[in-house]
């Protein structure tokens, strides 16, 4: 079905508040995981001096690193608060627990299931919660690798890749029914399917679909180098995808039909090879322009914001972006109107006017990329070493999980 995220942030954002169990004595290893993880705890947010500090960011230089950040205190209660300007990070008892491998993906379907895929250089798991990450269950990927973790409803899938695609799906992270998918002939998007790359490439790949353990590319193939694919529909049910024109200009396409055509919007002004992806909330989509990357390890560039309070059909000129502006992930639309990003150095923007401008909010943990999901948002590498959820952008509980 459409995504109704706007609605449903205004009844589920009160769950997404975990109540915290009273603060134990710390164990053996949890002072060994502390001893050796004391150089990423010292990026943590002062627990002092929470108030919002407005710093403009049209003279940030794009090589500066982050700004200097007080450690927590370890007598403090370690399950605090961090906030500014209506942004707030819940933390835990105690240092996340150590799931095998390194954090790659977390999927929510709602504000206490979810799912987390985990890998090291040549093996996966899946990690499934339905408490809203306080704990987790673990077991090895059934498909090997570095599979794709691709939510369904009710589910997810793991997919792997090569030609014959191997996935596993399952309801709850525990029981699997696995098979062998090469796509098959081009299908209609339903309100089931979730689009995605069907080949590594990260621009120009072919676009489909997963229908619940069915992969298909899309009936027409969109008008644009793809870069990037919306994960959840627009409220009015559309599908979105973004990239650039064949002359290198960013655009983004809209599908009505489900992929049996496609809508073009193109910006034209800016650097050849520039590409676009799309923000949803409602009616409302913003569209971020980033410039090609310098380097593989090079955060994207912030060119510019465009607006549509029509569901797409009209954007406004977009804002340009002064300066060196960089972003981590996804643009997040606020409830409240203002957007959000993390830039490409950790530290956490809002604006006010729609992108026209932005200010850095201090004392929030340095976080590198915010994503968008099926019920929310995650970011990723806070302080290095957390994960965290939040419904509505604004509200963050960081993840029993490492």
């Amino acid at each position: 079905m459409p995504d109704q995220l706007g609605p449903r942030l205004r009844a589920e954002r009160d769950r997404l508040d975990i109540e915290q169990p009273p603060m134990e004595v710390i164990a053996a290893r949890a002072a060994t995981l502390r001893r050796r993880r004391l150089a990423a705890r010292t990026g943590a947010g002062a627990l002092a001096a929470l108030a919002a500090v407005a710093v403009t960011i049209a003279g940030l230089d794009r090589r500066e690193g982050p700004a200097p950040i007080v450690a927590a205190s370890d007598t403090a209660d370690p399950a605090g608060t961090w906030s500014a300007a209506g942004i707030a990070i819940s933390g835990l008892p105690h240092l996340p627990t150590d799931l095998p491998g390194t954090v790659r993906d977390a999927e929510f379907l709602d504000a206490d299931r979810g799912f987390l895929l985990t890998s090291d250089c040549c093996q996966a798991w899946v990690s499934s919660t339905t408490d809203g990450g306080r704990s987790w269950h673990t077991v090895r990927s059934p498909v090997a690798d570095r599979p794709q973790l691709v939510l369904i409803p009710g589910g997810v899938v793991v997919l792997g890749a090569g030609p014959d695609h191997p996935w596993a799906a399952s309801a709850d992270g525990e029981q699997w029914n696995t098979g062998n998918g090469p796509p098959g002939p081009a299908a209609a998007l339903t309100g089931n399917s979730r689009l995605l790359a069907l080949a590594d490439d990260a621009c120009g790949a072919p676009t489909g679909a997963i229908t619940k353990t069915d992969l298909a590319p899309v009936p027409q193939q969109p008008p644009l180098t793809v870069c990037w694919r919306s994960p959840v529909r627009a409220g009015d049910g559309s599908w979105w995808v973004g990239g650039r024109t064949g002359d290198g200009r960013p655009a983004v396409a809209v599908s009505r039909d489900g992929g049996a055509s496609w809508a073009l919007t193109a910006f034209p002004g800016f650097p050849a090879k520039s590409s676009a992806r799309a923000a949803l909330l409602g009616r409302a989509v913003y569209v971020t322009i980033v410039a090609p990357q310098e380097a593989a390890a090079t955060p994207e560039r912030l060119l510019a914001v465009a607006a549509s309070v029509d569901g797409g059909a009209t954007f406004d000129a977009p804002h340009p972006t002064a300066g060196q502006a960089t972003i981590g992930g996804d643009l997040v639309p606020l409830l409240d109107g203002r957007l959000l990003i993390v830039d490409g150095y950790g530290h956490w923007l809002v604006s006010e006017d729609g992108g026209a401008s932005w200010v850095r909010l201090e004392g929030l943990h340095r976080t590198m990329r915010l994503a968008r999901t099926e019920a929310g948002y995650v970011a990723y590498q806070m302080t290095d070493i957390y994960t965290a959820f939040s419904v509505d952008g604004t509200a963050w509980q960081k993840l029993d999980a490492q």
